[in-house]
């Protein structure tokens, strides 16, 4: 068990490879049960995912922080139809735990923003400080220790959040991973999400040579970005285990033949967890789209004595939520 599961993430690579290689090619797809068994899948896992199952495998993941997932699962739609229905926000109406979320245009503004309402977190923030609840770069704790010593409203500390989060998504869209300040934790320490980002990127390795559009835009965003490229960066208001957090998120599709390649990249996250990255494919089959999807999620919860246990009990719960998801987006996808 353990050998498969340390296997599982090069799998997953080389696999996806081959479908892509051949969509660009305009040869035959490979036979899915044999793509499905590369990735680690049980041996039935065809006949399950194309019956209406929801299959999971282990992922070796990059670090002791991070919980990788992979699913593979059924859509009675085209591929290109989903991916329109995801750009329309489908994923944000499905999930209960989304409770707001907002479009940014270009470089961003504050008017974009405005409809964020971060009234009941404003104690919270200005109670910031390194290690706490709240993921923020040692700026961010300074701005918001400032309002404290000033008795700063609530609509004051609303303005500081607004003002931060459109900062980090233009010092993203401007040097990508290199753009995005590390979290304040306690002792002096640093968090950096780039690093987790960077590895979980990286972790496809193979994508470098055979799909290099789709694996530079993953380690390479803003530089490596081609025109064919689709993508929407959207800001989320959302509930992780009863905690209101706020999501900045890069949302990219590259079309492969009738095949697309998918990335959800959470690039700031303020509490709960650090960042995280989806990569998916969806395949075109008889009926509808094959799913192959990727969670890799960074987080400080599972580390230190008992981590072994807490990543699979993580891993276990998070491929539970996302079932749930998927669920849902399934029902909704197909009406």
């Amino acid at each position: 068990m353990e050998k498969l599961y340390r296997a599982s993430g090069g799998l997953l690579a080389a696999a996806l490879i081959a479908v892509f290689l051949a969509a660009e090619a305009g040869a035959q797809a490979p036979d899915l049960s044999a793509v499905l068994s590369e990735l680690g899948f049980p041996a039935d896992a065809e006949k399950k995912v194309l019956a209406g199952k929801f299959v999971t495998t282990d992922v070796k993941p990059t670090s002791e922080r991070e919980l990788a997932v992979g699913m593979a699962f059924f859509l009675k739609v085209p591929p290109v139809e989903l991916v329109s229905s995801l750009q329309e926000g489908l994923l944000m109406d499905v999930d209960p735990d989304a409770h707001a979320h907002g479009y940014i245009k270009g470089d961003g503004s504050l008017a974009e923003f405005e409809s964020l309402d971060m009234s009941s977190q404003s104690g919270a923030y200005l109670k910031a400080k390194p290690g706490g609840d709240l993921n923020l770069s040692s700026a961010e704790i300074a701005a918001f220790k400032k309002l404290a010593g000033q008795s700063a409203s609530s609509t004051e500390v609303e303005k500081q959040v607004h003002a931060s989060l459109l900062a980090r998504l233009r010092a993203y869209r401007k040097s990508g991973l290199d753009g995005i300040a590390s979290y304040a934790r306690g002792g002096g320490e640093q968090r950096s999400g780039a690093e987790d980002l960077r590895a979980a990127s990286a972790a496809s390795v193979a994508l470098k040579k055979h799909v290099p559009a789709f694996y530079g835009v993953l380690n390479g965003y803003p530089a490596s970005r081609p025109p064919e490229l689709e993508e929407r960066f959207l800001w989320v208001s959302y509930e992780a285990h009863g905690t209101p957090v706020v999501i900045l998120t890069h949302a990219m599709s590259l079309a492969t033949g009738d095949a697309y390649a998918v990335c959800q990249r959470q690039f700031y996250v303020s509490g709960g967890y650090n960042v995280e990255q989806a990569v998916a494919v969806f395949l075109p089959v008889t009926g509808g789209t094959l799913v192959v999807y990727l969670n890799r999620t960074s987080t400080d919860q599972i580390t230190g004595f008992g981590g072994s246990s807490k990543r699979a009990i993580g891993r276990r719960v998070m491929a539970s939520q996302l079932k749930s998801v998927f669920e849902k987006l399934r029902a909704k996808a197909a009406k």
